[in-house]
């Protein structure tokens, strides 16, 4: 891939409908395109920065370490999101680190050049309002499963929600085993334990990072 193309996944994923030439006009002037390797560090938490992120090829883990410096996993990103926009609410630190699960390819987007064109321009405002809003949404939605369901329910939330953005029964985890037990609160022991037990009740079937549902049923059901 290469920076044209990037800008073209970024165009459809930040303004959609409201892409004009002087849309991307904008974003060309007002970005850099970056490869990097497996385990590179985009940021660290609380660093000053001055640019928001698209990812355009890879994975990306979004985290915070906790007060007794352990690590909890906010987001697992893949290709066609992007990260880091809350620079474009005056903020000059990243609340969070970011770190490359694979080799991945991005666009580092100026965030203040952005935000002087949404500021002027109400079609790209109402676009970032609503992308903003989806945020808000997932974020409140993660709060819920975490501080409500056991380790069981949490899983299944995120399996069914991934089948449905993969558009089948078979899906692929987005991340290690290992980094999905921390997006979802639980310990990489713990996890492994609850796949077994799925696969033995036959919900599922695992074959490394590929999860096939089984028995949809049966997976809801408290075992």
């Amino acid at each position: 891939m290469d920076k044209n193309a990037a800008v073209t996944l970024f165009m459809q994923a930040f303004f959609g409908t409201a892409e004009t030439p002087e849309h991307r006009a904008l974003v060309e002037q007002s970005s850099r395109f970056i490869k990097v390797e497996k385990r590179h560090l985009l940021f660290n938490e609380g660093d000053e920065g001055s640019e928001f992120y698209f990812l355009a090829q890879g994975k990306v883990k979004l985290y915070r370490a906790t007060e007794d410096g352990k690590e909890a996993v906010i987001r697992l990103l893949e290709k066609g999101e992007y990260f880091a926009e809350i620079l474009l609410q005056l903020k000059r630190r990243y609340p969070v680190s970011a770190l490359a699960l694979e080799k991945s390819e991005l666009l580092a987007i100026d965030a203040q050049k952005i935000l002087a064109h949404i500021e002027s321009n109400p079609a790209a405002a109402m676009q970032f309002i609503g992308a903003l809003s989806q945020r808000i949404k997932y974020l409140l939605g993660m709060v819920e499963q975490l501080t409500l369901s056991d380790i069981r329910e949490r899983f299944v939330t995120y399996l069914m929600t991934l089948s449905d953005k993969q558009g089948s029964k078979l899906v692929r985890l987005p991340a290690a085993k290992g980094e999905v037990a921390l997006l979802l609160g639980t310990t990489a022991e713990t996890f492994s334990r609850l796949l077994s037990k799925l696969a033995a009740e036959g919900s599922i079937r695992i074959e490394g990072r590929d999860i096939y549902i089984e028995d949809t049923d049966a997976l809801h059901e408290k075992g």
